[in-house]
């Protein structure tokens, strides 16, 4: 009797089977879902696994499918169908998998999608994978067709990313050198920012990007000074060779490449990208602000023809030299450049702010400049609540040793 049972319960179990299998090659997803009392897709979710693991990833994505029509939240659906789109390379739709399971998941575990193939929150795995996802779907620099390399970003871009690394650096400038109690206006900024066209403008944010990517040890005191050196005519025009052809594009504010490459270190450590990519996409990325070696350089600047002209020189000397971009010694040399064009010279002027510089221009013989080695000089004080600030530190001084 006992033994009729077990032979008729197994009969049940097969026939059952047998039926489950038939309604389900004659059926529809969903009425098979509904007929064998819905397993929330979690049979189709386990063949898309398997197929997945064998490398059929056009079969894991038919079972993603099916899953994920019994049942939109399987988690491991989603994952399975994410894995699936990087391998085949339709991204947006990883990106739009990882996303809703950011938002389904909860405290759910895989070994999916792991480096180390050890349980962690499938949320946490989908947001790092997101995030890789990001870097390798964004696009800093470009490689144009002559080889050099630049910024993919346009002119309006560039404008909407808010204040550029020359407007930050003005604001600082104008707000040490402001009257105790005075605020600083954007009027104060623009005052002095219109002194330079759009293309300087642009070349003077990337030697401030430059320097402080130097001050957070993003690079080193030998590619600082490469890349400095190669370029500094962008800021010295009459003294040095121009900088390179690239100098006077629009650059991103320093915010998003600091960000980027802050990015590309966490997939290093991440181990998502091998460190000889990090290598590779940083490297482009200082080539892209400032060409160590440029292939191209942009037109001599010519020299002043008037005293308005000169006097404009000066000033914009003046306030390159406030963002501590250039030394003593650069400077003393581009002005001696400035007035011996024009046979001027501006060491007499009075010391009256009433008095613009075009009024102080005094022809003379322009005395010779030293050319021993001089430190950069700081200003000796500042207002009350600033702090003197070196150049670069010392890890990173371009001017050291």
């Amino acid at each position: 009797m006992y033994i009729s049972r077990i032979f008729v319960s197994t009969a049940l179990a097969a026939g059952l089977l047998s039926s489950c299998s038939f309604i389900e090659s004659h059926t529809s997803p969903e009425t098979y879902n509904t007929l064998t009392f819905g397993d929330n897709g979690a049979k189709e979710a386990s063949k898309a696994t398997l197929a997945y693991s064998q490398g059929d990833f056009n079969k894991a994505d038919e079972h993603v499918q099916m899953s994920l029509r019994q049942n939109p939240k399987n988690t491991q659906a989603l994952m399975i169908g994410a894995l699936t789109a990087e391998k085949t390379g339709r991204l947006n739709r990883a990106r739009q998998y990882y996303e809703d399971i950011i938002l389904v998941a909860g405290d759910d575990e895989t070994v999916l999608g792991t480096d180390d193939m050890q349980p962690q929150k499938m949320v946490d795995v989908a947001k790092k994978r997101l995030h890789l996802l990001t870097i390798n779907q964004s696009k800093l620099v470009i490689e144009n067709a002559d080889g050099t390399t630049s910024f993919s970003i346009s002119e309006e871009a560039a404008t909407r990313q808010g204040r550029s690394a020359l407007e930050e650096a003005l604001f600082i400038r104008e707000q040490k050198n402001a009257a105790d109690n005075k605020a600083v206006t954007e009027a104060d900024v623009k005052a002095v920012e219109v002194l330079f066209t759009p293309q300087e403008q642009n070349i003077i944010s990337r030697f401030l990007i430059l320097k402080e990517l130097a001050e957070n040890d993003m690079i080193t005191k030998e590619e600082f000074l490469s890349a400095r050196q190669s370029n500094i005519g962008g800021l010295l025009p009459l003294t040095n060779a121009p900088a390179g052809i690239t100098a006077e594009n629009p650059v991103p504010s320093p915010d998003v490449i600091i960000e980027r490459i802050n990015a590309l270190k966490a997939a290093t450590e991440e181990r998502a990208i091998t460190p000889r990519e990090f290598s590779a996409e940083r490297d482009l990325i200082i080539e892209a602000i400032l060409p160590p070696a440029p292939r191209q350089r942009l037109k001599r600047q010519a020299p002043a023809k008037d005293l308005l002209s000169a006097a404009k020189n000066l000033r914009k000397l003046e306030v390159i030299y406030d963002l501590d971009l250039i030394t003593t010694k650069e400077k003393q040399k581009e002005q001696a450049a400035i007035e011996r064009n024009l046979g001027i010279n501006t060491s007499k002027a009075p010391t009256n702010k009433n008095i613009t510089p075009a009024e102080s221009l005094e022809p003379h013989a322009t005395a010779p400049i030293s050319t021993a080695p001089q430190m950069p000089e700081l200003p000796q004080s500042a207002p009350a609540g600033f702090a003197p600030q070196p150049l670069i530190p010392d890890v990173s001084s371009p001017f050291n040793g």
